[in-house]
C-alpha cells in the first residue's frame, strides 16, 4: 500500500486575491492564532505544523502583508532609504535616491523612503526610529544617508537589519569605520580643483567654507595639501556662520574682497557657497572670471545658474545610489562577508569662471 501524502486541505479554483487567514488555517488543518504566530515568526510551533501551514500559504498563494511574503520568498523586496537629521529631501540626496530607484526598479525590488531626526548625543536606544523598521521584516536593509552619528548607527546594529551608508556623511567615527560604505574622497577631488588654479597661474587663491562639517573639513585637508605643495599661503575663511550655504557665500564676499592681498581665485566649498559669492561678488562690480576666479564643488543645478557657468568639481550622486543598492543587495546575498568601501571617482569639469592669469 502506498503511503498516502500529507493531507493540505482540498484546493478550491478560486479567486486567490480574496483568500484570507482563516481559509489558510482550514487548509492547513490549524487554528488562526497558529497561522498567526507562523506569519509572526511566533515560537511554540513544531516543524511539522509550521510546514503545513507554509504549504497552505503558497498553494492559496496567501499575501496579507509584506510579512507574508517575507516568509515565502526569504525577503521582502523592499530596501528602505533612510534620511538623517534633514528637514526635506536636499537635491544632493535626491539624486542619489534616484540612482538607488533606478537600480532597484531594474531588479524588481521595492524602495521606500524614510526620514529620522536625532541629535549627535541622544543616546542610541532614545532614538525614535520610522515606524516601518518598529515591525521587522517590512524591510531586507537599509541604505542610509543625510548625516549619521554614531549612536544612529549602534541603535540600527541592534536591530541586525543590513545596511549600507553613504560614508561622507557618517561623521564622528574618528577612523573606525566598520561598515560598508560607499562614498567619494573630498580631499582628493578638492586638492585637484586647487591645483588647477595653481596650473592657471593663480597663486592667492582662498578657501571659502565653514569647516565644522565633516565634509568640509575634508575639502579644506584638499586644498591645504595643493597649497602646500605648491608653497603657496593659505587664504582660509572658513569661520561658523549660522547661515544657509548660499548666505554665507554672500557673507564671505565682502570679507574676501576687503582682504590684501585679494585673491586672485577662490575655492568654495561647494556649489551654494560658490552662487552665494558669485551673486555678492556680481552686486558689488566684481566681475568673474575677470577680476577673480571662481571655483564649487558638486556640480549642483546652481553651477548653471550662473553666468559663465561654474567651474566645479562634479560628484557622480546617481552612480552613488547605484552603488550602495548594489551593495546592499550583495551584503544580503552574502551576510557576514568583509566590510567593502567603495570609492566613486569625482572630475573636475571646466567651464567658464576660471581666467588664466601669466605664470610670473
Amino acid at each position: 500500500m502506498k503511503e498516502a501524502p500529507d493531507r493540505v486541505g482540498p484546493m478550491k479554483q478560486t479567486d486567490h486575491s480574496s483568500m484570507t487567514i482563516r481559509d489558510v488555517a482550514h487548509a492547513a488543518g490549524v487554528g488562526v492564532g497558529t497561522v498567526s504566530r507562523v506569519l509572526n515568526d511566533g515560537l511554540h510551533v513544531s516543524p511539522g505544523t509550521r510546514e503545513r501551514v507554509l504549504t497552505a500559504i503558497r498553494q492559496l498563494e496567501f499575501r496579507p502583508n509584506a510579512q507574508a511574503r517575507r516568509i515565502l520568498r526569504r525577503h521582502a523586496g523592499m530596501v528602505c532609504f533612510l534620511l538623517s537629521n534633514r528637514d526635506f529631501l536636499h537635491s544632493f540626496h535626491a539624486r542619489i535616491l534616484q540612482g538607488v530607484e533606478t537600480y532597484a526598479s531594474v531588479l524588481k525590488q521595492n524602495v521606500v523612503f524614510a526620514a529620522v531626526h536625532y541629535n549627535a548625543g541622544t543616546r542610541s536606544n532614545r532614538i525614535q526610529l520610522p515606524p516601518i523598521l518598529s515591525e521587522r521584516g517590512w524591510v531586507d536593509g537599509l541604505i542610509l544617508a543625510g548625516t549619521t552619528y554614531p549612536n544612529f548607527l549602534r541603535r540600527i546594529e541592534s536591530f541586525h537589519i543590513p545596511f549600507v551608508a553613504f560614508g561622507n556623511n557618517v561623521v564622528g567615527l574618528n577612523g573606525r569605520n566598520r561598515f560598508d560604505q560607499v562614498r567619494f574622497d573630498d580631499a582628493t577631488a578638492e586638492c585637484e580643483a586647487t591645483r588647477y588654479l595653481v596650473e592657471q597661474g593663480h597663486r592667492s587663491i582662498a578657501f571659502v567654507g565653514d569647516t565644522s562639517s565633516a565634509w568640509i573639513q575634508q575639502r579644506y585637508i584638499g586644498y591645504v595639501a595643493a597649497m602646500r605643495a605648491s608653497r603657496l599661503k593659505l587664504m582660509p575663511l572658513c569661520r561658523p556662520h549660522g547661515s544657509s550655504y548660499s548666505d554665507y557665500g554672500n557673507w564671505a564676499a565682502p570679507r574676501l574682497v576687503a582682504r590684501r592681498p585679494r585673491p586672485t581665485a577662490i575655492v568654495a566649498a561647494n556649489d551654494e557657497i560658490a552662487y552665494g559669492l558669485w551673486r555678492s561678488l556680481r552686486r558689488s562690480g566684481i566681475r568673474v572670471p575677470d577680476e577673480v576666479s571662481l571655483v564649487g564643488f558638486d556640480d549642483r543645478e546652481e553651477a548653471l545658474l550662473m553666468d559663465p557657468q561654474l567651474t566645479t568639481v562634479r560628484v557622480h550622486k546617481e552612480e552613488i545610489g547605484r552603488d550602495l543598492m548594489k551593495l546592499l543587495l550583495d551584503k544580503l546575498r552574502q551576510p557576514g562577508s568583509r566590510f567593502i568601501k567603495h570609492v566613486v571617482p569625482t572630475e573636475l569639469v571646466i567651464r567658464g569662471t576660471v581666467k588664466r592669469l601669466s605664470a610670473g
